[in-house]
């Protein structure tokens, strides 16, 4: 493990603290809007117009995805079973495609709700460019554009976040057990030649070449 890695762990570890914190307070403030402010007025409209109910499902994703990334790193520095691991390294990919899959499916949900507001009476066609306009922005179009960018955004900063804070470890963590699977099946190897070795030990040493003698083949030198 690098000297960089506990640092960029610690900053992902806080970076990825604060946005879930921003987004549970954005939260909180949109549904009890305890100061009555212009400030928290105009947040909470513009959440409420831009995001609508999927920022509870984009703040449960991003809660459950950083307790999952704080979860992965504890199970690589106790070196963890390999199952646990990939688990884990896959649940992290679900949670970054759930998101993103959360933002394309409030654009469907916006597109429609916009269509349909808009063309709910039969004269919506003869109106002006403006009131359809005005028609589609009531009906939800903000929310189906603005789902798509914070869906989009967030699943490739959440890949990133995995990536710097444990991309390596990952890394080192998996070739570490490709190399203890080889060298496992090396010490197999290595205990079978033992093994055989010590049996064919005592059959090298009490087996020793001996010519055969045919009969008459000895010659009487004394003859």
């Amino acid at each position: 493990m690098g000297p960089a890695l506990p640092l960029v762990r610690t900053l992902a570890s806080y970076i990825g603290g604060g946005i879930s914190g921003l987004i549970i307070g954005l939260v909180v403030m949109t549904v009890f809007r305890p100061w009555d402010t212009q400030l928290f007025s105009l947040g909470s409209s513009w959440l409420v117009s831009n995001l609508g109910q999927s920022v509870w499902l984009f703040g449960a994703v991003i809660v459950f995805y950083s307790a999952n990334l704080i979860q992965l790193d504890r199970l690589i520095l106790n070196n963890a079973p390999l199952t646990q691991v990939v688990q884990l390294d896959q649940l992290s990919d679900v949670w970054i495609h759930l998101f993103i899959g959360i933002g394309v499916i409030w654009t469907a949900i916006g597109m429609r709700s916009a269509l349909a507001t808009t063309l709910d009476t039969p004269s919506a066609l003869n109106e002006g460019a403006g009131e359809i306009l005005g028609r589609l922005v009531d009906g939800g179009i903000l929310l189906a554009l603005t789902t798509t960018i914070v869906g989009a955004v967030g699943g490739y900063l959440m890949q990133l976040t995995k990536t710097i804070a444990l991309g390596a470890e990952l890394t080192g963590y998996y070739q570490l057990e490709d190399r203890r699977e080889v060298f496992a099946v090396l010490a197999h190897l290595h205990r079978i030649e033992s093994h055989l070795a010590q049996i064919a030990a005592p059959m090298m040493n009490t087996t020793k070449y001996q010519p055969e003698r045919f009969p008459g083949s000895e010659i009487d030198r004394n003859a």
